[in-house]
């Protein structure tokens, strides 16, 4: 009516989707950029780190979702003895062994997207956890990799002090 093309939403409409917050600003899941895929704009590189903000909120947000989706396989503490493995499953990796710990952000997050190559004993999760949860949950096993891995010269000094055996 007012000759334009472009037009407002109607009165009532559903968005279809919103933005993700990352660490340089929102970006929406139709967009070819590292938070939807994992990898460098416009390569095959995978993202060294979590495009999100690391913050105490994502973290419980991963531990909810990783027990939901990846403890029955890989455990609570992410060693790979869930309750498949005693069901008889037996090759389950554990989150711990120096190969994962030196996967990328955006290699985990590939895996969780598509899953494991050639034997798909980890499936594809696309379908189960969306794509803020996939990073919740990285930075959850971030998390629980450091709690078994970390040594104390990684801790500030200041902080030293405060452990105890």
């Amino acid at each position: 009516a007012n000759g334009m093309s472009s037009q407002l939403p109607v009165d009532g409409t559903v968005a279809r989707s919103k933005a993700i917050q990352t660490i340089t600003g929102p970006v929406f899941p139709f967009e070819d950029a590292p938070v939807n895929t994992g990898r460098v704009t416009g390569t095959t590189n995978f993202i060294e780190t979590n495009p999100l903000a690391i913050t105490s909120t994502l973290l419980r947000r991963g531990q909810e979702r990783f027990t939901i989706y990846c403890a029955p396989c890989h455990g609570a503490q992410g060693d790979g003895n869930g309750v498949t493995k005693k069901l008889g499953m037996a090759v389950i990796g554990n989150l711990h062994d120096k190969r994962m710990v030196e996967m990328t952000d955006g290699e985990i997050f590939n895996v969780i997207t598509h899953g494991k190559l050639p034997t798909l004993l980890m499936p594809s999760y696309a379908a189960q956890v969306p794509v803020e949860d996939r990073w919740a949950i990285i930075a959850y096993v971030r998390a629980l990799q450091l709690s078994r891995l970390g040594a104390v010269d990684d801790l500030p000094a200041e902080l030293r002090g405060k452990l105890t055996k």
